[in-house]
């Protein structure tokens, strides 16, 4: 009898060290959201890892340091909790387009925008995501267009097809004005979802108007003519 209790013994020990345990996950769960949702609030800088932990009913001072190393690694946490999902949304929208010869510039502007106008509207922390993303982008030691988020296959593979799609727009400036749509669309969204949650109310004919809208700006900021000054400035 010994001996099965020994071997169940084991059997439970090797389990748990295969699988996380259900409360440890929770509690990263947990440190996420109100990470994400205060990041949103309060800004990156102004929120303090033991504040977060507090938040999410950790007792202790390091128990976000335990999950999360540092301030980097939760932002990676939050990043990994969202961005896979608007992948997935971008690589099929792409997929659905067809040949690449019939990929015009506006079709793959519909990639990039309605994806993160659809993210916001996640419950789970969406927009606060989003609202986080568009402080993010310039940001002096955690810039939204860096690291791992920029090496993605599917930013890559994105901004192929649009640099291919906006031929007269010159190479050096592809960067600068993806740079600037970046911000246009995070902010944007952001934006226009603080201002309807404020009227408590978001009619999807409203919305969908608003995501056409940005899409077309976005559109005209990639076509926009380059000056004889800017392109004697980069030849």
């Amino acid at each position: 009898m010994s001996t099965r209790i020994v071997s169940t013994r084991s059997k439970r020990a090797g389990k748990s060290a295969r699988e996380p345990r259900s409360d440890a996950e929770e509690t990263r769960a947990r440190i996420v959201s109100e990470a994400e949702r205060l990041f949103a609030e309060r800004g990156v800088d102004a929120v303090s890892l033991v504040e977060i932990g507090k938040a999410a009913g950790q007792r202790n001072r390091s128990a976000v340091q335990y999950h999360f190393r540092d301030k980097a690694g939760l932002l990676e946490a939050v990043r990994q909790k969202h961005a896979p999902a608007i992948e997935e949304r971008r690589e099929a929208m792409l997929d659905a387009l067809g040949p690449e010869g019939r990929r015009d510039l506006r079709s793959l502007v519909e990639v990039l925008v309605r994806p993160v106008a659809d993210e916001v509207r996640n419950p789970d922390g969406g927009a606060a995501y989003v609202k986080l993303n568009a402080a993010l982008v310039g940001h002096a030691r955690f810039p939204l267009l860096s690291g791992q988020a920029r090496r993605s296959p599917t930013t890559e593979r994105l901004m192929g097809l649009v640099a291919k799609a906006a031929p007269a727009l010159p190479k050096p400036l592809l960067e600068p004005r993806m740079l600037l749509v970046t911000g246009m669309v995070f902010h944007g969204v952001a934006d226009a979802a603080s201002l309807a949650r404020r009227r408590s109310r978001t009619k999807d004919a409203e919305w969908e108007l608003f995501v056409r809208n940005l899409v077309d700006c976005v559109v005209g900021l990639f076509e926009a003519p380059v000056s004889r000054a800017t392109r004697a400035a980069i030849s």
